[in-house]
């Protein structure tokens, strides 16, 4: 299943700068879409932490508005790519349990990568909890957003690059603290990972929260 990668990073990178109103600015999915083809292969795929090494490498990224999406790959535009409006110093890798991504996800969004080969994820239209899955084959990128709890079940609130019209406005409620699997539903907890700013470890695991952090220092 073909997926955007500049879709699940830079939602989630997009958080880390507001403009001079206080407004978040909406990053360029499109540009890592285009640009980031050393180890991605735009909508055909690729890693997420790829991506974030993409923004590192290029010292930024720019804005959605200057670089705006388009949903298919194109020519890397060179003068936008040099824009760098947006930068970040690293990034950071989740342990995969759920315990985990709770904690990284109360702080900023998540990106993770999910089974969403399943009829019941491709036809999401209702505000319904998702809780069938039926495997855990890792093979489209996704953002957490949230989490919250409605009538007994707890879940994760997950952005999708499928369009608004897809799910509840581009958003599904994933089943979260699912019994017998660390991995959580669909596997949404097995590879998360999310940008930062101000690494201070390089390719090291913190002790406290045991959550693997890289730089480009």
């Amino acid at each position: 299943m073909a997926e955007l990668l500049g879709f699940l990073n830079s939602g989630c990178s997009r958080r880390h700068k507001p403009d001079r109103t206080g407004e978040m600015i909406t990053l360029s999915e499109q540009e890592l879409v285009d640009c980031d083809r050393i180890y991605n292969d735009g909508c055909d795929g690729g890693l997420m932490d790829y991506a974030f090494e993409f923004i590192i490498s290029n010292d930024g990224i720019d804005t959605d508005t200057h670089y705006p999406y388009k949903g298919i790959d194109y020519t890397c535009d060179l003068v936008r790519k040099n824009a760098k409006v947006v930068s970040i110093d690293g990034y950071e890798d989740v342990p995969a349990n759920e315990k985990s991504l709770q904690k990284a996800v109360a702080h900023q969004p998540v990106s993770v990568a999910i089974d969403a080969s399943s009829r019941a994820f491709q036809l999401y239209s209702s505000p319904r909890l998702l809780k069938l899955c039926e495997k855990e084959e890792l093979d489209h990128g996704v953002v957490v957003v949230g989490y919250d709890r409605e009538k007994g079940v707890d879940y994760w609130i997950v952005r999708n690059s499928w369009d608004t019209n897809w799910g509840e406005d581009g958003y599904i409620k994933m089943e979260r603290n699912v019994k017998d699997t660390n991995s959580g539903k669909c596997g949404i907890a097995m590879e998360a990972s999310y940008p930062i700013k101000n690494a201070k470890n390089k390719n090291t695991v913190g002790e406290e929260d045991n959550i693997g952090s890289v730089s480009s220092d």
